[in-house]
């Protein structure tokens, strides 16, 4: 119903621009002084008002606008044509054909900036494109046409785009009602009354009607409707809105209301719209049918019988024939009754639905005249075809017929087949009281269910969050663990490296140097469980000699054994074929069971380690004296911070941590006591490949690989220089920690130029004013963060060529990726070591110089056949495209080399500098040579000329240049190269 609505508010929107009245043989076109465009407004609006008549005059005001269209130059004329024949299509329902006419005359509207036009080509695209059910290119159109409304302030474009906006299907009830409400208040504040006002407040009455169940709000809609399409003669609106009043009326039995609309839709359409006064008089007849006057419902019926018979609509007549016999029945005119039942009788049915309706009366009737076997025969017809038409089949009906006809004169046998019909209706009506109790108790069951079902969802999702909270807390923190660790391990570092120092003054910094691998071992073991409880710790699995890496392992604990005058034994069977295993993992499991073995024994105590491959697992026991272990301790032993004595050192998570990596290399791990005092602790992990994902495992060579070119990155001279001592690049650190960021100074400040900065905003600032060679960057900061920054600079045409090192204490790959996702060049995590960030800088600073390398060598850039950034792409781009219109110009300064590019001359001159290794005039004066050349190469070329053709307007400074560049004169050079 509401689609009905829409469409009939489309077609009043584009027939109401006026009635103007001219002979469709026009021929004025051939006249002279006529006024054109007034003509052409003819045209077009007299063709909107003839498109819905059953007549091809449209078909000539169209062809007459297009001859207009064709001999006069004012795109006006085209975009109407356009319109008209979209709108021609519409009404055919060729929706896509139609948009694309609509199209064209959008474009020349927009080209010609005609606003007006613009909404009616936007408004009618939209409405073929919710015929074509495309709501959402639709809804999109609309909503452009609603910025045009408030720009403009135009009405017709508000109305318009809230009409199309409200049929939006994703949006609520209450939210289309709105746009109809804004209609209203439209209209009613500018005075307006139209027919799309008539059918706004139908829409907003059937909301309240179907949606809201106010039938009081919904009348007074409905009536304002029918008051607004009386006003303004919208004849489809008054048919409409009555049938709606007059169905409410009838539905409240207020026929005298019913009845009232009903004449007054005859007055008005009487004269020409039969077939609406036919069925009007029919709705009559089910009114006096309801109020028991027979008489005037046939009355009724026989003057809608006599317009179908005009009208020639057998159908409807029929129907009106049976409507006839049913009153007369009704009246117990038997006699008229079967007069017009022989008078159906004679004609050949094809409607199913008559026919069951024929069967129906026919067995009333003659169940009325006790006729009951011709009663029963019809029933059982009109039985029949309801199974054709519903398959459900009215048993208790058909043994009520039944029964009437075997015991015509037996009045007590109607009486107790009547009482056993009534019984078998309640036992249905039991049954589906049942039924309905049953649904009810089911649907009690679902809620709960579902209730409960929410409730875990939400409590399980809560603990996600706590999940999440913990292990993004001890990754944070590790960033406050890993920085002073840095500011530690380097200075400790440089003074053990110093072999001037005694072994006196060595001793404490050994020391520290212990405690803190120490306390970034817990840090590391803190960030590994995290990111076992986060999923993110997954299985590196390579093939190698995994016995031999155990006795490696169990080698480096001989020292502090025999420091510790322990026995310490060690077996392990020899193994010479290689087996699949997670190194790190492995490192970590034997490491924490022999460290904590040799911790826990005293002094003349004993350690053994045992290692042997039996079918396919790899099998480890570590025993040592001197810790046995209670029940309660044996039971909690791997508990995450579980400590066997408060006097125990350590915070309980290298053993939790040894039982998840063994459980994510598919292992098991068990501890008891044995006689003598001993504590063991066995092991078994499977090293065969088919009990892993294929997923979980690493090519060897390429990891090999990434350890040689790490090894290689190591050994690189921190006093390499790339640049000379007079030109120093410059290097940005940003890095909110003060010691950090006057240790990396420290490091630099010999090589290069260092600029610092304390976050990420102060970072962006430095960087577009100084356009530095390169950045380091800290990723946690205050105010903006290393991802930010780089977001930032990396997306900037200023500095999109500079590469950014990020530090960071977070880590592992998913911080890696995201940081070289933002842009960021390259990646290092704390504690870092100083020799390889050092090589890591020199390395993208000599990357840079082979580029500058690159293009210093062509005249014609080409970016896309070497590896930069999107941005600098775009950056030579424009460059070659600036060079192009520019560079044989004398007059083309470097001001206005940098005006043009949108630059300042220094960011210009920087940029250049990265990116070819010159600056802005030996850029540009550069370029000009190499052209000159080119030139040079081709026969014909007047040698004189070439300088002035390239932009030097000076041939003896052109030659001097030229020389300096080619070694020899631009006359030698075209010698050479003819």
């Amino acid at each position: 119903m509401k689609n009905i609505l829409f469409f009939l508010t489309l077609i009043v929107y584009f027939i109401s621009f006026g009635q103007i009245q001219i002979d469709s043989n026009d021929n004025r076109l051939s006249q002279e002084n006529i006024n054109v465009e007034k003509l052409a407004q003819q045209y077009h609006y007299r063709f909107n008002e003839t498109i819905h008549e059953p007549t091809d005059s449209s078909k000539i005001y169209l062809e007459l606008l297009k001859k207009v269209s064709i001999t006069n130059k004012n795109p006006i004329y085209k975009i109407w044509y356009n319109q008209d024949v979209g709108y021609s299509l519409f009404i055919s329902g060729n929706y896509k054909t139609s948009i694309l006419s609509y199209q064209k005359g959008l474009v020349l509207a927009q080209k010609n900036k005609l606003l007006d036009e613009v909404f009616t080509c936007k408004n009618w695209i939209a409405n073929n494109y919710i015929n074509l059910n495309e709501n959402k290119k639709g809804i999109k159109l609309y909503n452009e046409i609603l910025v045009y409304a408030k720009k403009e302030n135009s009405i017709d474009a508000f109305i318009s785009a809230w009409t199309g906006l409200s049929n939006d299907n994703s949006l609520a009830i209450n939210e289309k009602l709105e746009f109809n409400l804004k209609i209203d208040s439209l209209c009613a504040k500018n005075n307006i009354e139209t027919a799309i006002l008539s059918n706004t407040y139908n829409w907003i009455g059937e909301a309240y009607l179907n949606h809201f169940s106010n039938e009081k709000l919904a009348i007074k809609y409905f009536n304002k409707s029918l008051q607004i399409a009386k006003n303004v003669n919208y004849e489809p609106g008054i048919k409409y809105v009555s049938r709606l009043l007059s169905d409410i009326a009838l539905k409240n039995k207020e026929y005298e209301k019913a009845k009232d609309y009903y004449t007054k839709l005859i007055v008005r359409f009487e004269d020409y719209d039969e077939r609406l006064i036919a069925n009007t008089y029919y709705e009559l007849s089910r009114i006096a049918v309801l109020e028991n006057d027979n008489a005037l419902a046939l009355n009724y019926l026989q003057k809608s019988s006599a317009i179908f018979t005009q009208l020639k609509d057998t159908l409807s007549l029929l129907h009106n024939e049976l409507n006839k016999a049913k009153v007369s029945l009704n009246a117990n005119d038997f006699i008229t009754t079967k007069n017009g039942i022989e008078k159906l009788n004679k004609i050949d049915f094809k409607d199913l639905n008559f026919l069951i309706n024929f069967y129906k009366l026919k067995s009333s009737f003659y169940n009325k005249t006790n006729n009951y076997k011709k009663a029963f025969s019809y029933y059982r017809k009109h039985d029949s075809l309801i199974e054709i038409s519903e398959r459900n089949i009215n048993i208790e009906k058909f043994a009520e017929l039944e029964t009437k006809y075997q015991s015509t004169k037996n009045e007590q046998e109607i009486t107790l087949l009547k009482s056993k019909n009534q019984l078998t209706q309640q036992e249905k009506k039991n049954q589906r009281n049942l039924f309905i109790a049953g649904l009810c108790i089911a649907t009690l069951a679902i809620m709960f269910l579902f209730v409960m079902y929410k409730n875990r969802k939400k409590t399980n999702t809560k603990l996600k969050e706590l999940d999440k909270f913990k292990s993004d807390f001890f990754a944070n923190i590790s960033h406050e663990f890993r920085t002073p660790l840095t500011l530690i391990n380097n200075p400790i570092d440089a003074i053990l490296a110093d072999d001037t120092i005694s072994d006196k003054e060595r001793k404490p910094f050994e020391i520290a140097k212990q405690n803190s691998d120490r306390l970034l071992s817990l840090v590391n073991q803190l960030l590994d469980l995290s990111k076992i409880d986060a999923g993110h710790l997954k299985l590196r699995l390579q093939k190698g000699n995994v016995l031999k890496r155990v006795s490696a392992l169990n080698d480096s604990f001989s020292y502090i054994a025999k420091q510790k005058d322990i026995s310490y034994s060690v077996s392990i069977k020899d193994n010479n074929y290689d087996v699949w295993f997670d190194n790190d993992a492995l490192e970590k499991i034997v490491t924490n069971l022999l460290s904590n073995a040799i911790k826990y024994t005293s002094k003349k105590g004993k350690v053994f380690c045992h290692a042997e491959i039996i079918e396919d697992n790899l099998f480890l026991e570590i025993k040592n004296t001197g810790n046995h272990l209670t029940e309660e301790e044996l039971n909690s032993i791997f508990k995450r911070f579980y400590q066997t004595k408060n006097t125990n050192s350590g915070v309980g998570i290298g053993l939790a941590l040894v039982k998840e990596l063994v459980e994510l290399h598919k292992g098991t791990i068990t501890v008891k006591n044995e006689p003598s005092t001993f504590t063991t602790f066995s092991v078994s992990i499977p090293i065969e490949k088919s009990y892993f994902k294929q997923e979980e495992f690493i090519s060897t060579e390429t990891e090999t690989q990434k350890i040689k070119t790490q090894s290689e990155l190591d050994i690189i001279s921190e006093d390499e220089e790339v640049f000379s001592e007079n030109e120093k690049p410059i290097l940005l650190v940003v890095e909110d920690h003060n010691d950090v960021r006057a240790l990396l100074k420290h490091d630099f400040e010999t090589d290069y130029n260092v600029i610092t900065a304390a976050n990420g905003e102060e970072g962006i600032a430095f960087a577009l004013e100084h356009i530095p060679d390169i950045i380091i960057s800290d990723i946690m900061m205050p105010i903006k963060d290393g991802v930010a920054l780089t977001q930032f600079l990396k997306n900037d045409e200023r500095t999109s060529h500079i590469p950014i090192i990020l530090l960071t204490a977070k880590a592992g790959n998913d911080n890696k990726l995201k940081g070289i996702e933002v842009g960021a060049d390259d990646y290092i995590t704390k504690p870092f070591n100083s020799k390889l960030l050092k090589a890591k800088v020199t390395t993208l600073i000599k990357l840079r110089v082979q580029l500058q390398s690159r293009y210093s060598q062509e005249v014609i850039l080409v970016p896309k056949n070497v590896t930069i950034h999107n941005l600098d792409e775009q950056f030579l781009e424009k460059v070659q495209t600036i060079l192009d219109a520019n560079l044989v110009e004398p007059s083309f300064t470097i001001e206005e080399f940098s005006h043009t590019i949108g630059m300042s001359r220094m960011q210009l001159h920087r940029k250049l500098k990265a990116l070819t290794g010159l600056s802005a005039s030996e850029f540009v004066r550069s370029q000009r040579l190499k052209l000159a050349a080119q030139l040079l190469k081709k026969s014909d070329i007047n040698i004189s000329q070439v300088g002035y053709q390239v932009g030097f307007n000076n041939h003896s400074y052109f030659t001097k240049c030229f020389k300096l560049k080619y070694d020899c004169t631009p006359t030698e050079y075209a010698i050479k190269n003819s």
